[in-house]
């Protein structure tokens, strides 16, 4: 009986998938404010980063991604998935952080109950994942360390994928 009691908690405390590079990003669905499904699978190139106002890395993260996703060409997006168990959190964060008419300000979407998070195996945060036209991940990001050059990285796998 002790045993099927760990195999039981064993199970419950794994996640059921974690997303590697090289997988196919599986169509999973949260949305921005508007009702508008994210889908990075469609045609574009996509940086989808995990993050969430109570992530004090998360919101450094964010800054310094400012002025990269300014320079983004056509067929890329970057698309910004909070977490937080309280959408009008996020969209505050934002609106207040960022400048009106920043390109911060059009990709953000909402995973407040994790499903997403979840069926991606997303453990720690931030968490960024650089996506291409068909899905395919080709880079993944763990956490967030300032000065290192870990944004930076993300946007040259980014715009060097289409090439």
């Amino acid at each position: 009986m002790k045993w099927i009691l760990t195999v039981v908690v064993l199970c419950f405390s794994m996640p059921a998938f974690a997303i590697k590079v090289g997988d196919i990003l599986p169509k999973l669905e949260v949305q921005d404010e508007s009702g508008k499904t994210l889908q990075p699978w469609t045609g574009k190139q996509t940086l989808i980063n995990f993050w969430a106002t109570w992530c004090d890395a998360c919101k450094v993260e964010l800054k310094e991604m400012e002025s990269a996703v300014s320079k983004l060409g056509p067929g890329r997006q970057v698309v910004f998935v909070s977490l937080d168990k309280e959408p009008k959190k996020a969209k505050e964060y934002f609106t207040k952080e960022f400048k009106q008419g920043s390109p911060m300000l059009t990709g953000l979407f909402y995973d407040s109950g994790f499903a997403m998070a979840d069926a991606l195996g997303v453990e720690s945060f931030p968490m960024t994942l650089v996506v291409d036209d068909k899905g395919k991940v080709l880079k993944i990001q763990n956490g967030f360390k300032p000065g290192t050059g870990s944004t930076e990285a993300l946007f040259e796998e980014l715009n060097k994928s289409r090439q």
